[in-house]
C-alpha cells in the first residue's frame, strides 16, 4: 500500500499538483467509499499579487478555469489508477461527476474533503486556508476504498484575531466567527450578498455576471506569506 500512495502521489505531482492529502470520511461517503484523496494546486503569483486584488480581470478568470480544468483531469486519473489497481474510486471531478451515483448522507464539499486530508481549515471566508499557500488554491478530490493511511483532520480554524478577509469584503458578508467541524458556511458568510456584490463587481469589470471576485483570498497573510517565499525563491 505505501508503494500504491507513493506512486499516486508521485504521479498527481508530475500532473501539477501542490499539495496531496489523504483522510477520512466513512461517516460523510458511502461504505465504499471510505477514504477520500484531496488534490490541491495553486494559483500562480502574478496572478494572486495582481489580477485578483486588481480584478476580477480576464486572465484570472482564464486562468481559474484552466486549473480547474487540470484539476479534473487529475481526479479522473487518479480514479483510472486506483480502479486499475483493482480498488473502487470515484472522481469528484466537475466534469464528469454524476451524483447520481453516490448517496451521500451528507454534502461532501471540497473544503471538506480537504480538512479531512489535513490540509488545512476553513477560514472566516470560508474557503479553505493552507499553512503553504494560504487560500489561493483551487481543489478536487477522489473517493476511493483503497486503504491509505489517512492523515489527523483539522477540525477547527487556525485564523485567530485575524480579520483581513473580513474587513476587504466589498460586500460586507464575512461576520469574522471562527470555523470548527459543524459550523455551517451560513454562519460565516451571508453567501447572497457576497454572490450578489461579486456578480455586480464582474460585470462592471468584465461585463460578465461571474461570481469572481477573490479579494478575501488575496489578503490573507497566508496567501501573502506564499507569495513572500515565491518571490524569493524565483529571485534566485
Amino acid at each position: 500500500m505505501k508503494q500504491l500512495e507513493y506512486r499516486l502521489r508521485k504521479f498527481l505531482q508530475e500532473m501539477g499538483a501542490d499539495l496531496i492529502g489523504i483522510g477520512d470520511v466513512a461517516d460523510l461517503a458511502p461504505d465504499s467509499y471510505p477514504r477520500v484523496i484531496a488534490i490541491a494546486k495553486a494559483l500562480p503569483l502574478h496572478v494572486l499579487e495582481q489580477e485578483v486584488p486588481n480584478g476580477p480581470t480576464q486572465e484570472y478568470v482564464d486562468c481559474y478555469r484552466q486549473i480547474n480544468h487540470q484539476l479534473d483531469a487529475m481526479a479522473d486519473a487518479a480514479e483510472l489508477m486506483l480502479q486499475q489497481e483493482g480498488y473502487r474510486a470515484l472522481a469528484l471531478s466537475r466534469r464528469n461527476i454524476n451524483w447520481d451515483r453516490v448517496a451521500f448522507s451528507t454534502p461532501l464539499p471540497y473544503k471538506t474533503c480537504a480538512t479531512r486530508a489535513g490540509l488545512g481549515w476553513i477560514g472566516k471566508c470560508a474557503l479553505l486556508v493552507t499553512p503553504e499557500f494560504g487560500s489561493g488554491i483551487r481543489l478536487t478530490a477522489v473517493l476511493t476504498d483503497a486503504p491509505f493511511p489517512v492523515a489527523e483532520p483539522v477540525l477547527e480554524s487556525r485564523c485567530g484575531g485575524c480579520t483581513s478577509c473580513v474587513d476587504i469584503c466589498p460586500a460586507g458578508a464575512i461576520t469574522n466567527t471562527l470555523w470548527h467541524t459543524g459550523v455551517s458556511r451560513a454562519e460565516l458568510v451571508d453567501v447572497y450578498r457576497c454572490d450578489q456584490i461579486a456578480r455586480d463587481i464582474a460585470e462592471e469589470k468584465l461585463g460578465e455576471r461571474t461570481t469572481m471576485c477573490g479579494k478575501c483570498f488575496a489578503a490573507c497573510p497566508y496567501t501573502k506569506a506564499y507569495i513572500r517565499r515565491a518571490k524569493v525563491h524565483s529571485a534566485f
